[in-house]
């Protein structure tokens, strides 16, 4: 008998006894040496103190279980997740249109994904249903190399027919004017610049682009992005966007097992799963009224982990902090980056120097002081350095300081007078009236009320210091939003942090032949800057490119960024480990929910 096999043996042996609770040793159970894996030796030695029953080592039968399943990377207990709204990981419709491949996603899979660069580092990607992929060196061929031994939770072997099939599903309900109701898919613009997709066989696909496409993997990688389909499932669904998906057959690591409406929603660990298969065996899924009954949830201990878009609130989180059981992750400008930004074609942001002016007249660090633990000043002209890397032109950093005395200097230097009225402060135009400012609030910039905040410090210097009239700051309905700020010279905008992470995000100032941007800006060497980067392949030409235009913005200020929020996530640290790495790397909720370890025995034993 193979020494491999006596162990086996007595695994199975051992896991079957049945003796009194004993309370739950710390860190997970057989794991002496704390690096969150237990080894044959440590489960060899962890069995021969049970069965020898030594009251000051032994671990009971369940905890021997839990052991057992560490040792052999078998899915153990239940995790209970809690999130606010019902259309989480299992939409109550069709996934095929819910946003694509969402980060959110257990049970599909895209081909790649995407992971957080290492501050000053290069992007880092993740194969899902791809083991490797390269492109042409025009990026007008990108050719992925898939998994060979993935299958359908229905059993169904998973091939590049899958990927050309979805490709085309994509391209075929792509019209918004298709006359069907429910056959147009919102999301067929994602794969818009692919002009076809061949399989040479079952394994390899490849995408011919209508163009240069360089950064065509983080398409696929980054939100929306876009799953990979069933061929054998959707192929007979004509209407995509109107049929109701009672079955949800992905690849993913987790299977659909079960929804309440309303209430919860089930996964369960699919053992057919082509990677490495997940350490929990059941994914629960609670629907919760709002952010304070997750709280509490959590604190009961009813839940293991609370889930949303940008994580806990800063005060939320601190209010947290230190509770027995309860660790919190805070990830840096995990959440959202503000700013100030100007709608260039309205007075007095039309006048460029009129922003360059601005651009020192704004107190990040008094911001960053009202919002609370996790705000970071940005000190760049709009991405994001803890997501951006080495994409950062580091001359362009710290042009705009906080500095009235420069702002009241550049200010006259444009044609404004600076003078009193009433003993205040007033600022005259170069019309000769008093300067106003009209600003909403509303949209991603009023999270947490932080547009409330900007608009607090702004008043103490833009009034208080440079006699502009903030007129008012009327909060208006996020459905009518883009039609204020189409016509206020500032607005705040908040967009997720990712939208903030690389150089060809810095699109979002080009005037292109589509139309004009959100800031109305348009200056025509940035715009043929972008459509020059579009087109180009070449990683080292690319990032010159990008400083290029990170100069322009520097020069222009179309927007001053503000600062960016940490994201914070709160779990039950004595249930479960693994947390912070597995959040802090990124990468979705299938890397983050199959990389955790059950370290506590409960989570085996609820209803």
């Amino acid at each position: 008998m193979t020494e491999r096999y006596l162990l086996k043996s007595l695994i199975y042996c051992a896991v079957l006894l049945l003796v009194c609770c004993a309370p739950v040793t710390a860190g997970i159970p057989g794991d002496t040496d704390s690096d969150t894996i237990v080894s044959e030796r440590e489960l060899s030695t962890a069995i021969l103190n049970y069965l020898t029953a030594d009251p000051k080592n032994s671990l009971d039968a369940d905890e021997l279980s839990l052991a057992a399943h560490n040792c052999l990377h078998l899915p153990y207990g239940q995790l209970i997740i809690a999130v606010a709204g019902e259309k989480y990981l299992i939409p109550s419709t069709s996934y095929i249109d819910q946003k694509g491949v969402p980060a959110d996603s257990l049970i599909y899979e895209g081909l790649v994904t995407k992971l957080r660069p290492k501050e000053g580092g290069p992007k880092e990607y993740l194969g899902w249903l791809a083991e490797e992929w390269e492109s042409s060196d025009d990026a007008m061929t990108w050719t992925f190399h898939l998994v060979r031994d993935a299958t359908w939770h229905d059993g169904t072997p998973f091939t590049s027919a899958d990927v050309q099939f979805t490709y085309e599903y994509f391209r075929d309900h792509g019209n918004p004017d298709a006359p069907e109701a429910g056959a147009y898919l919102v999301n067929s613009g994602i794969l818009d610049g692919v002009e076809s997709v061949e399989c040479p066989d079952d394994y390899t696909a490849v995408f011919h682009m209508k163009s240069c496409d360089p950064l065509f993997a983080e398409t696929l990688a980054t939100g929306p992005g876009i799953a990979v389909f069933p061929a054998h499932i959707w192929s007979t669904i004509d209407l995509p966007s109107t049929y109701a998906d009672t079955a949800y057959i992905g690849t993913g690591p987790f299977a659909y097992a079960s929804t309440i409406s309303g209430t919860l929603s089930k996964v369960t660990a699919y053992e057919g799963y082509h990677g490495e298969m997940p350490n929990v065996r059941d994914i629960i899924i609670k629907n919760y009224e709002d952010e304070d009954a997750q709280l509490l949830a959590l604190k009961k201990g009813d839940v293991d982990f609370i889930s949303g878009e940008f994580g806990l609130s800063p005060k939320k989180a601190a209010n947290l902090a230190n509770t027995p059981g309860i660790g919190i992750c805070q990830i840096p400008s995990g959440g959202q980056a503000f700013e100030v930004a100007f709608t260039s074609d309205v007075y007095p942001a039309n006048i460029t120097a009129f922003r360059r002016a601005l651009s020192h007249a704004v107190n990040r660090e008094r911001v960053c002081w009202l919002v609370g633990e996790g705000a970071r000043p940005t000190d760049t002209v709009f991405l994001v350095p803890a997501l951006a890397g080495d994409q950062i032109n580091p001359a362009t950093n710290n042009r705009f300081t906080y500095d009235i005395e420069e702002a009241k200097r550049q200010l006259a230097g444009a044609g404004f007078n600076l003078t009193e009225k009433d003993g205040r402060p007033l600022l005259l135009g170069p019309d000769g009236k008093q300067v106003e400012i009209t600003i909403p609030l509303a949209g991603k910039a009023s999270t947490n009320a932080v547009d409330q905040k900007i608009v607090a410090v702004l008043k103490e210097d833009w009034e208080g210091k440079l006699g502009i009239k903030i007129v008012d700051t009327p909060q208006v309905d996020d459905s009518v939003y883009l039609d204020w700020i189409a016509k206020t010279a500032v607005h705040f905008d908040g967009m997720p942090g990712r939208w903030h992470e690389d150089i060809d995000r810095l699109d979002n100032f080009q005037r292109s032949p589509l139309g004009e941007n959100y800031y109305h800006f348009d200056n025509a060497t940035f715009n043929s800057l972008i459509t020059q980067l579009k087109n180009t392949a070449d990683p080292d030409t690319r990032r010159e490119i990008g400083f290029q235009l990170q100069e322009i913005l520097a020069e222009e200020v179309p927007c001053i960024p503000v600062f960016s929020q940490d994201a914070f996530m709160a779990y039950r640290s004595d249930r479960f480990v693994g947390w912070d790495q597995a959040l802090l790397d990124g990468g979705g909720n299938i890397r983050l929910f199959t990389s955790i370890k059950p370290a506590s025995v409960e989570v085996d034993q609820r209803a």
